[in-house]
């Protein structure tokens, strides 16, 4: 399973830290209840927030403690209730340590303090056992694909499919294999009531690419006949830029808490409004005078 940290009410904030101190901050992670009356719904969508165990460090001119801070302020200033946060993979800096992830544990507490439960992925700066005993995850859980930190997050009008492309921390490219592709296609075949979207941290590509998704061909062959399948979002190239495949499948590549790689692109996050045949998207910069702040993209589903 994903990591997900449990939201935590605020009465009860001050003791279930203290007991942190002593044991896990995770419960398993947790289905959003459908209700009757909701028309639409909204996310906070992060990725590739690359925090340090020194929250002072700065790297490419980004100081990212500091931007993904900014970023949770802004996103609980959002006049929506957030369902929840879906951070798509690279929670660390670099190399996944230990140190990183206590530090991240400790920016990501108002998530968690405003009752928003935090799903998080695995990316290539990630390292899953460093990851999950740091952020309290028991790592003997039987996962649905052995080494794969996978599940399906169920929500009033869409679910979301939640995959591991991470290979090896600190290498750029990344796969999904041959397991966690069948796994993949049952859970879709297991659930044709909603749309599902599709996330994942390595970009998916329409043309080979040393540094993408190495299975993407073999994922998009999954996911077209699958009608059910409307968006496919993931992170990994810091580049906001939302295309359509030729399935009408919406590829969705967020940009960047931390920094960009191409200074004419943006960072920020992402607010996410399900509805019943779209989803808006609202790019959210962390330079509010960046051309593309404020921008709007309606994805209608495809048929």
């Amino acid at each position: 399973m994903p990591i997900t940290l449990p939201a935590i009410p605020r009465r009860r904030f001050l003791q279930q830290s203290l007991a942190a101190a002593c044991g896990s901050l995770l419960s398993k992670p947790q289905a959003v209840l459908a209700e009757n009356a909701v028309t639409e719904q909204a996310w906070i969508l992060f990725s590739d927030c690359h925090i340090d165990e020194n929250s002072e460090l700065i790297a490419r001119e980004a100081k990212m403690a500091e931007n993904l801070s900014r970023c949770i302020t802004e996103a609980l200033a959002w006049s929506a209730k957030p369902a929840g946060v879906i951070v798509s993979g690279d929670c660390a800096y670099l190399h996944g340590l230990r140190e990183d992830y206590a530090t991240f544990s400790t920016l990501v507490q108002p998530l968690r303090k405003a009752a928003l439960p935090v799903h998080l992925m695995m990316g290539n700066h990630d390292d899953r056992v460093p990851f999950a005993e740091v952020l309290g995850q028991d790592i003997t859980m039987p996962s649905p694909v052995e080494h794969r930190q996978i599940a399906v997050i169920e929500s009033p009008l869409v679910n979301w499919f939640l995959l591991d492309s991470l290979d090896k921390t600190n290498g750029t490219p990344g796969v999904l294999g041959e397991d966690q592709r069948a796994w993949l296609e049952n859970a879709l075949d297991a659930h044709t009531d909603k749309p599902a979207i599709v996330v994942v941290h390595h970009n998916v590509v329409l043309q080979e690419s040393k540094n993408a998704l190495q299975d993407s061909s073999e994922l998009l062959a999954l996911l077209r006949p699958r009608k059910q399948v409307k968006a496919c979002i993931y992170g990994h190239t810091h580049t906001w830029e939302v295309k359509p495949d030729e399935s009408g499948i919406h590829l969705i590549n967020l940009p960047p808490t931390a920094y960009v790689f191409n200074k004419a692109m943006p960072n920020g996050w992402v607010q996410a409004t399900v509805q019943s045949d779209a989803l808006k998207l609202e790019l959210r910069c962390l330079d509010t005078t960046h051309s593309k702040h404020g921008e709007v993209k309606a994805l209608k589903w495809r048929a």
